[in-house]
């Protein structure tokens, strides 16, 4: 059939008749499937992602079942064809445009990790950079590109035993590292932007076990660093570890652990059966503010200072009916709050891993919840919340969620609903980003409103990851083993 015949003029226009109509309706649907189908199967690769993708991917097999004739049909009838598939296709890309959330891609990935029984004991983020601390060197990456910008690697045979939470002032954190076998018994300031050793500092260490690395000895309070001994705490000069003031512990008690804020240094002692003793230090000449006992006597399986300022600090005791909360302290000491970490409804994620929080990123663990003004914002899951299908193919469907909760009286303000559990968890501002396997998702702190959706469209993070912001929705997430799937460091954007 003579495709210049489909059309007639009728009145100074064009009357389609029912063949030409088929060439113009299969070509505008057809194509519009089709590019719909090709903008979901490319989208991730270029940073399109959300739910609406897979409703669409769907869509557009449907469609094309009994469209795609018509299209075929459009292509051997060029003159209406051509025409009608280029507005079916540019339709079709403008469907994808308007229903497609955002996504991130994997920007650069760090190069796998050797020897495959390497482990990260923890990280810091640094102005540009990502710092992976491993028991055996330091590296730091570039947050934008992944370039290593600097290495370093511990003196003679040593491995890292220790690192500070925080990082201070001059862009310096601490590092402890010892031996085999010997006590944790040097500590360095890292010059995080360069990768030099400043100064390094000798500490009166308790034993350790092997190459093990313990988290909390060693912190950074403003310009000071505090060093935990077997019988004080040591407070040197941050920028030259220059001494200042020693803190010694009661008698019958061993220093637990330090942490310490901006204006704010805060130790725990264990003082055998008896009750351990929480204290609050200033920074600038070690003077006792406030002291109090923490309600644990009997001996503590579990102990986190959450936050410093408000201070709250996780207790979970060894006995089954003692003190199993996260509790928040005023000023002077007294307790404001307790949050149950096994409630009602909802087991918290205090630290990201659960029951094996300490066994990864072992001198830095994560943690699952976090401080933001005076709410404590955590991971929570219940029973249920995944389940594995079996058979030939198994299938998994998952949920999770973030609670917060007041450090003022210890209810519950708000819940955020996620798609599966919280594997990283970034207090920005007034905000809170949570991912998961698939997502990265932004909540406000104050309301708990979702805020921002992300798709993570390449690797996925099984395992509790440190994940890190860079402005621009630019993230970097460290995994405590990159020697098989997950990378050791990656960039998202």
């Amino acid at each position: 059939m003579d495709d210049g015949v489909l059309g007639r003029w009728r009145g100074g226009r064009i009357a389609l008749d029912k063949e030409t109509w088929l060439v113009v309706s299969g070509g505008v649907l057809g194509a519009m499937f089709a590019a719909m189908g090709l903008a979901v199967l490319f989208g991730p690769a270029n940073g399109f992602g959300g739910p609406g993708l897979s409703y669409m991917g769907i869509g557009s097999v449907l469609g094309l079942m009994p469209c795609g004739a018509g299209l075929v049909w459009a292509l051997i009838h060029p003159r209406y064809g051509f025409p009608s598939i280029a507005a079916g296709a540019l339709l079709g890309l403008g469907l994808f445009l308007w229903f497609a959330g955002d996504g991130l891609n994997d920007a650069w990935k760090a190069a796998a990790d050797r020897p495959s029984t390497v482990r990260a004991v923890g990280s810091w983020t640094s102005g540009d950079l990502v710092v992976r601390v491993r028991p055996d060197q330091v590296v730091a990456y570039r947050g934008a590109t992944g370039a290593v910008a600097w290495r370093w690697t511990p003196p003679g045979e040593d491995s890292v035993c220790a690192m500070s939470r925080g990082v201070g002032a001059g862009r310096l954190g601490l590092l402890g590292h010892s031996p085999h076998d010997r006590p944790c018994a040097a500590v360095t300031a890292l010059d995080l932007a360069t990768g030099a050793a400043d100064w390094t500092a000798a500490v009166d260490a308790p034993a350790r076990d092997g190459d093990s690395a313990a988290p909390d000895q060693i912190a950074v309070a403003g310009d000071r660093a505090v060093l935990q001994e077997r019988e004080a705490w040591r407070a040197v000069r941050l920028a030259d570890g220059g001494p200042l003031w020693r803190s010694a512990v009661d008698a019958g008690c061993s220093p637990l652990e330090v942490a310490g804020g901006a204006d704010e240094v805060v130790t725990v002692a264990q003082c055998g059966a008896a009750a351990p003793v929480l204290r609050s230090l200033a920074p600038a000449d070690g003077r006792e503010r406030s002291r109090t006992a923490l309600p644990a006597a009997g001996g503590l399986k579990n102990l986190a200072v959450v936050s410093v300022d408000p201070l709250a600090v996780w207790v979970d005791a060894q006995a089954e009916r003692g003190t199993h909360a996260v509790l928040s302290y005023d000023a002077a000491g007294r307790q404001r709050a307790a949050i149950p970490v096994s409630g009602d409804e909802y087991d918290l994620d205090v630290m990201l891993g659960g029951v094996h929080a300490f066994d990864e990123f072992n001198a830095r663990p994560l943690f699952g919840g976090v401080v933001v003004g005076d709410l404590f914002i955590a991971p929570a899951q219940k029973p249920g919340d995944v389940r594995i299908g079996g058979g030939k193919n198994p299938s998994r469907i998952a949920t999770g969620r973030l609670v917060a909760y007041s450090l003022a009286d210890g209810r519950q303000r708000w819940t955020a609903a996620l798609d599966d559990q919280v594997t990283g968890v970034l207090a920005d501002g007034g905000s809170v980003w949570a991912l998961t396997r698939n997502s990265l998702t932004r909540v406000d702190a104050a309301t708990g409103r979702r805020t921002r959706e992300l798709d993570v469209n390449d690797t996925a993070s099984l395992y509790p990851v440190d994940l890190s912001a860079f402005g621009g929705e630019r993230f970097t997430v460290v995994a405590e083993d990159g020697t098989r799937d997950e990378p050791p460091v990656r960039g998202l954007n």
